[in-house]
């Protein structure tokens, strides 16, 4: 996309494909600020970031808005029911959501305690399972219970039973049953049972093992028959309520979801059959989220809505139900990605910027070299260069520029060849850089005269890099993991038409450390058009959509901990309330957790500064910084905040 001469905030809306990934959640207003919508409440995030940051939270802060949870929840459960009155389905729903999805408290009890759906949880460990049973205050909660169960797992799920919640164990492997049979017998508690069917139909995508006959999870269909033959000799048919199976995780195509569901019910059709009365139905994930905003089959986008989703979900179902005389069950989902993506934002600040399109002096011979031949070191170089000003100056499209760029790069790389020799000197390579440079520029006002394998590497050679303060595998750790796309663009200057090609780097000692991919315009690009910084400027950044497992999945890369989270409410007004928040992890916390104690640090400090014979004064200062940097969390301060200063 062209940057347009009267760029507004309309213009930057387009650039940044918001409306299209931002769900009616995200916009940008007059003034050129982000801006939360959710409901009829609107509140200027660009605003809110400042406001914080007075209030002592610095950057980077996580800021997270329930009201969006609930609105997603409010989507899900509208599309569903008008899927089902379209359809004429007898059936019921309800969305389950999975709390590895996100753990947080504030997300788990947010779901637990609106009253407006009814909603079940899916878990997939002990600790998840015991999480549940703390925070559901009150009874009759459907869990369901995914996973590898040992005894302590199975017999902490029937003891949910005992708290009051509808406890259902999935049954994952075969010998699990057995497991179950023992358990319910020493605690006199009956049982609900699912089966988790492995499908042979996959999807396409980062996530196409979740599903399949490569899937780690489920039953085969043999197994599901020595299951059976399990249950009816036990007795326990009666205690098999779920049919449970799993097509993947952000699936982009709504021919792969519709694949599964047939073969979904197929099983269903056939246990119904062989005697086994299911009334639930859990078609599992899959429910996509378009973070390209593209409407695409690309791994990150989605060629459906939330409402064709549910009605194809919903049709095949009922289909089935009636084609094979089976009685319609409750259908449950696991969309959790689809859920919780949209509430939480990253922002961050630019700390630092590396110019690569600076306008260089002349491209000329007047050298102010080491030596009296400088200007014949490097004369192959400056005639490339002064050739390329001549043939850019005449601005005529129809040359082609690729012979240019070929002989630049081979000038490039003498010079380079001359440097290790020692044949030029350090001021005279630097000189050659920026003239260099100079004709890099001029070239890409012509890149689409030149051959595409050219363009690509020019490109690279003119992308800034702005440094953020945070850290990619702490808040973000999909872009490295899975080369995930996240919406990103700046709070605010909206209403300024950007100026750098820029690539985005964080604070850790690693070279994935960087963002190049990014959503612009139409397409994917590997650079985004972001404004001039300055050192004495506040540059803030947003990365959007990182609600669903980011949080959890983060990892302490160069020991950088949580950052600072605040829940927000949004008010009508335009006003909003910060309704909790919680600290970033101290550097302390951060090393207690790769087992470095700081009560043993403290002591070395104090022994190497008494053997240094230091003052009584120059040492207790020197504890004082040492002390503080512990307590200090490990991003950089921002120059205007306190960082970990109270609300």
């Amino acid at each position: 996309m062209n940057i347009p001469k009267n760029w507004s905030p309309r213009h930057a809306s387009e650039y940044y494909r918001v409306l299209k990934w931002g769900m009616g959640f995200f916009g940008i207003n007059a003034a050129g600020h982000v801006s939360v919508h959710a409901g009829s409440c609107e509140l200027d995030l660009y605003k809110l970031s400042m406001d914080l940051e007075e209030q002592g939270i610095g950057f980077p802060v996580l800021v997270r808005f329930p009201q969006i949870l609930q609105h997603m929840l409010d989507r899900l459960y509208t599309a569903f029911h008008e899927a089902i009155a379209f359809c004429n389905y007898a059936g019921d729903y309800v969305a389950a959501y999975p709390v590895k999805v996100n753990q947080q408290a504030s997300v788990l009890r947010h779901f637990h305690q609106q009253d407006q759906w009814p909603i079940a949880f899916e878990v997939g460990s002990k600790a998840e399972l015991i999480a549940c049973l703390g925070i559901l205050q009150t009874g009759n909660r459907t869990i369901i219970c995914n996973g590898y169960k040992d005894e302590t797992y199975i017999r902490l799920a029937l003891t949910g039973r005992l708290l009051g919640h509808d406890v259902i164990i999935v049954l994952e492997s075969p010998d699990e049953l057995q497991h179950v049979i023992k358990q319910s017998v020493e605690i006199n508690v009956q049982p609900v049972l699912g089966m988790r069917v492995r499908l042979s139909a996959i999807v396409e995508g980062n996530w196409q093992n979740t599903g399949g006959e490569r899937s780690k999870f489920g039953l085969t269909s043999s197994e599901v028959l020595q299951l059976l033959k399990e249950l009816k000799e036990n007795g326990a048919s009666g205690w098999m309520r779920m049919l449970h199976f799993h097509m993947g995780s952000q699936i982009p195509s709504l021919k792969h979801i519709r694949a599964g569901i047939e073969e979904g019910m197929s099983y269903f059709a056939e246990l119904s059959r062989l005697g086994i009365h299911l009334t639930q139905l859990n078609v599992g994930g899959g429910l996509a989220v378009d973070y390209e905003g593209s409407r695409s089959n690309s791994y990150f986008s989605m060629n459906y809505c939330i409402d064709e989703y549910a009605r194809c979900v919903i049709s095949i179902v009922h289909s089935v139900c009636q084609q094979r005389s089976v009685p319609p069950p409750t259908v449950f989902t696991e969309n959790g990605r689809a859920m919780t993506a949209c509430h939480a934002i990253l922002v961050t600040d630019v700390i630092d910027a590396e110019y690569r399109q600076e306008n260089v002096s002349d491209t000329n011979t007047d050298f102010p070299g080491d030596s009296g031949d400088a200007c014949e070191k490097l004369k192959g170089l400056v005639e490339v260069c002064q050739h390329i000003r001549s043939s850019t100056e005449e601005l005529d499209s129809a040359v082609d520029h690729s012979r240019d760029y070929t002989r630049l790069m081979q000038a490039v790389k003498q010079v380079n060849d001359d440097f290790s020799r020692a044949d030029i000197s350090l001021t005279e390579k630097a000189h050659a850089e920026n003239i260099a440079q100079e004709a890099y520029r001029r070239l890409s006002k012509f890149r689409h005269s030149l051959d595409a394998k050219y363009c690509n590497d020019l490109e690279e050679k003119l992308v800034d890099k702005y440094f953020c303060n945070f850290s990619l595998f702490q808040s973000t750790p999909d872009i490295w993991g899975l080369n995930q796309i996240f919406p990103i663009l700046p709070l605010h200057r909206l209403d300024e038409a950007p100026t750098r090609q820029v690539r985005l780097h964080d604070l850790t000692c690693d070279s994935d450390g960087q963002i190049d991919r990014y959503v612009v315009g139409d397409s994917v690009k590997p650079y985004l058009s972001l404004h001039e910084f300055g050192p004495d400027q506040k540059y803030l950044i947003g990365v959007f959509l990182i609600g669903a497992y980011q949080e959890i999945l983060g990892d302490m890369h160069n020991l950088f901990g949580d950052t600072y989270a605040v829940n927000v409410e949004l008010n009508p007004d335009g006003e909003y309330r910060v309704c909790e928040h919680q600290p970033g992890d101290t550097v302390e916390k951060v090393l207690s957790c790769v087992h470095i104690d700081a009560a043993e640090m403290r002591r070395t400090w104090r022994a190497r500064l008494a053997e240094t014979n230091a003052s009584v004064q120059v040492a207790g200062q020197a504890l004082k910084a040492l002390e503080a940097a512990l307590q200090a969390d490990s991003y950089l301060d921002s120059p205007a905040s306190s960082r970990g200063g109270s609300m």
